[in-house]
């Protein structure tokens, strides 16, 4: 496998574990999930401090349950994804999901997200997240757990709503 395969695979695995995490905080997990050893393991966010940073944290995790909900129906990016992330969170999310579809396997599992927003001017926030994406597997194979992934997230603000513009994921063992 040659190295930029490697990192694809990599980002791939880095996003749909994100994707997981972040159907789990905001309670889109079954009842079986809810009560898991990884959703027990993982403490609340702190809540939003006000109604703006509610709803970027709304537009976070709702561009992750778009995914989630995405990947577990085998993988086409589904339209709604452009309510929640535009530019190059778009763009990774959809790259995730084609690659889960593309690998034929079967997506089990969710990760667990613990995302805190912070509302940085009228146009502009940030959500920063740990992700736990140890149970979420996109039917690539497993990877050993390193621990949970730090998450960095810059929204915007159109006029309208809150979209995720830009998204970071980092290896395992960073948060």
């Amino acid at each position: 496998m040659t190295t930029a395969a490697r990192r694809d695979v990599a980002v791939l695995r880095a996003a749909a574990g994100c994707c997981v995490a972040l159907a789990l905080a905001t309670g889109c997990a079954s009842s079986e999930d809810a009560g898991s050893e990884a959703g027990a393991a993982t403490s609340s966010p702190p809540p939003p401090a006000n109604e703006e940073e509610a709803a970027a944290l709304d537009a976070y995790t709702g561009m992750w349950d778009t995914v989630v909900a995405a990947s577990h129906e085998g993988g086409e990016v589904p339209p709604e994804l452009q309510d929640y992330a535009v530019g190059g969170a778009y763009a990774l999310m959809s790259a995730a999901l084609e690659g889960a579809g593309a690998s034929s396997g079967q997506v089990t599992g969710e990760p667990v997200l613990a995302p805190v927003a912070e509302v940085e001017g009228p146009d502009s926030a940030t959500v920063e997240d740990c992700l736990d994406d140890s149970a979420w597997n996109l039917g690539m194979g497993s990877s050993p757990g390193q621990g949970p992934r730090l998450v960095e997230a810059t929204l915007i603000h159109d006029g309208l709503a809150w979209r995720v513009s830009d998204l970071r994921i980092w290896e395992a063992g960073s948060c």
